[in-house]
This record gives structure tokens, sequence and C-alpha cells, in this order.
């Protein structure tokens, strides 16, 4: 990412609001979004809430007209609570832009969700039967298994129907009352393997022309999430895959009729946060200096064991730089967050800064041995 704030604007925040810290940038989620309408314009995103909950983010994207992708009804209700208006333009916000993408549902949010019309996935026969008695209003969309290959995070081992039974799954919706409107599928989050959007297109044309057959048509296709953010230069671009997605797009869905919808998460946020911390002890253990910061995996930097993302510091001071580890204040062996730095001579008291930091960091951070998440800051809202 571009450094989202000067070394010494990071700093101040720091002094202000104290370690660990998040700084978000809204100027930055406002770019990643309108990066992606711009490059993708038959697509309408979907911003996935589970990547950064901030309902602070959840504000600014709405206003930018935005779709949101929920798992639970707790997240449900993060959408509704920056709706604006009165309860029937709520309703008709969520029915009409929010998915339910989770394929498995809690009985509790399916009874809760019971008066609306939103959209929710399913992958199978269970999940039909449970939403027919417990949400017979939703309006359901079948996740389809895809490639997951080489995707930093796989999904298609938990979710998605093989596409040979996906059929079957459309006409036992039908016995319970349920059009089902279209596929949704997933490749993967943060995919390098392109090849994994290219089959994806391919198996889900296959099944709306095997839906066309039997007399049903599919006017939805909901392509996911997966979308590449540079963690670091090894990251393909996202602009090699837009190309590549609007020539499936044009290839097979060049029909005014279906609507084509993303999930992105990763790439609205992951760039758009920086996360300082404080040396809390220093050692040297096998020649190698380590350094002990006030966050760690179980906190912020909880994607090193979640999402596999490695993150990397920056300090503040200048000086001659070594390899060092940075770990993080727990009592627990498995809390290193990088064992492989490239930093100054530093000591206690001093701070450290780690750029991308916005997605699946503060969403998955506990309270583990006591210690609490990082303060957040929200800036240029």
């Amino acid at each position: 990412m571009n450094l989202i704030l000067e070394k010494s604007k990071i700093l101040n925040l720091a002094t202000k609001y104290g370690t660990p810290l998040i700084i978000i940038d809204h100027s930055i989620i406002k770019e990643s979004y309108k990066t992606f309408c711009k490059n993708l314009p038959l697509i309408k995103p979907y911003y996935a809430l589970k990547a950064n909950p901030e309902p602070n983010i959840a504000n600014t994207l709405y206003k930018l007209a935005s779709g949101f992708d929920i798992a639970s009804w707790e997240e449900f209700m993060i959408i509704y609570d920056v709706i604006q208006g009165n309860e029937n333009e709520k309703e008709q916000f969520m029915n009409e832009k929010v998915i339910y993408a989770n394929p498995v549902k809690r009985i509790e949010s399916l009874k809760k969700l019971s008066k609306y019309n939103i959209r929710m996935t399913f992958d199978n026969y269970v999940e039909v039967e449970k939403i027919a008695k417990y949400c017979k209003n939703a309006r359901l969309v079948l996740r389809v298994d895809v490639p997951n290959l080489r995707s930093i995070v796989e999904l298609s081992t938990k979710f998605g129907a093989n596409q040979n039974i996906c059929l079957d799954l459309i006409k036992y919706a039908k016995k319970f009352g349920f059009d089902v409107e279209g596929l949704s599928f997933h490749v993967g989050s943060q995919c390098i393997n392109f090849d994994n959007y290219i089959q994806a297109f391919e198996i889900t044309h296959k099944i709306f022309e095997q839906a066309k057959e039997i007399g049903h048509d599919l006017t939805l296709l909901d392509i996911g999430g997966g979308f590449p953010v540079p963690y670091d230069e090894n990251a393909p671009s996202f602009e090699s895959l837009t190309k590549i997605i609007n020539e499936k797009i044009a290839q097979y869905y060049n029909d005014p009729n279906i609507e084509i919808i993303a999930e992105p998460g990763r790439f609205i946020v992951a760039t758009a946060a920086v996360t300082v911390v404080e040396i809390n002890g220093k050692a040297l253990r096998n020649d190698k200096t380590f350094y002990y910061v006030n966050d760690g995996v179980y906190n912020t930097f909880s994607g090193v064991i979640f999402d596999h993302i490695q993150y990397h510091f920056k300090a503040f001071k200048e000086g001659v730089l070594k390899e060092s580890a940075v770990v993080g204040p727990t009592c627990d062996a498995l809390d290193k967050i990088s064992l492989d730095e490239q930093l100054p001579d530093l000591a206690v008291e001093d701070l450290l800064y780690s750029e991308n930091t916005g997605a699946y960091t503060n969403a998955s951070a506990t309270h583990f041995n006591g210690f609490p998440p990082a303060k957040i800051v929200h800036i240029n809202i």
C-alpha cells in the first residue's frame, strides 16, 4: 500500500491515543471501492462485512451505495443500524442490497430474519428444509463448489455443492416453494491463481444452461470474493484479474436479465489501515534480537494464524538494519508475528508500525491472557 499517513502523523496519533493502535483511513476505503467499480463496471459490489465489521466502515460504504455480504444476525444488525430512514426503508435496503452468504445458518438467525425477503445462500438439502421451516420468505442462491487451488485461504472443502447435484438441489428447493434465483461461488480468499475464476465461470455457466433446459431461468450470479491485495510484490495485479473476469462475463453472461454481484472484503479494507505497537521487551536469542510488542497473533495480528498472512514492521528510528524477530505479549510461544524483520537497533518503549492491517485483524482479535484488542481510530471519514 501507499503509506496512508506520514510517519510524523502516525507518531502523533499513537502519542494521543496510545498503543496498540489501528489507524483506519477511510479515504483509502473509498479509493478501493471506486477502483473496484471502475474495473468491474458490470458487477455490483457487496462488501463482505466479516473482513472488518467496524460500523464506521459500513457507514462509509453505505454512503457509496455498496451492498453488503453478511454471515450472521449480528452482522445483519451492524448494517441495519447504519441505514438511514424509517423501518420500511431499512427493510427495503436489507431485502435489496444484502446477501446472507453463509451457506449454513443458525436457526436463531433464520427466525429473526423471517419477516425479510433477504437473499441467502445454501449448498445442501438440509439447509433448504431448515430455511423453509424458519425463514420461508427468503430468496435462495445456490453456492457451487469451485476450485480454490493456491488461494491463501481455501474454502471449498467446507462450502459449495458439487456441480453434479446442483439441478437436484434447485428442484428440491422448488418442492418447498423456493425459486432459486441464482448461483454463487468463492474461489478462496486472496486468490493468486486466476484459473480458479476461469473454471468457476465455466462451471456456473454450465449450470445456468442446464437449469434453462428444465425451464428454470437463473437471474443472479454472485462471484464471491478472493480479489488479491498487494501485501507484497508477489501478488498479481487486480487489473489483470478484472480483465479476465470482464472477458468471461462477456462470453457467458452477456444478458441484461442476469444480475452479477461480488463480495469484496479484503480488497476494500486491507490497505486502509496501519497498526502501531510499542516494544515492551528485548532479548537476544541465538544471535537474533527479539522485540516483544504489546500486540500479537491473538489480537490485531490474528491474521498470521487465521488468515495465513505475513505482516511486516517498520521503525520510526533510523539505523543499520539487521535481522530481528517481532513477537506478541502473551505467554504462548505461538505468539510470534514475524521472525524475519529487518530493523535497526531499538529500545524498550520505541514504536513500530505495520501496514496493510485493515482486513481480518481486529475482526478476529481476542482477549487471550487478558490483553485487550487494539484501540481503533478512524480518519478521513
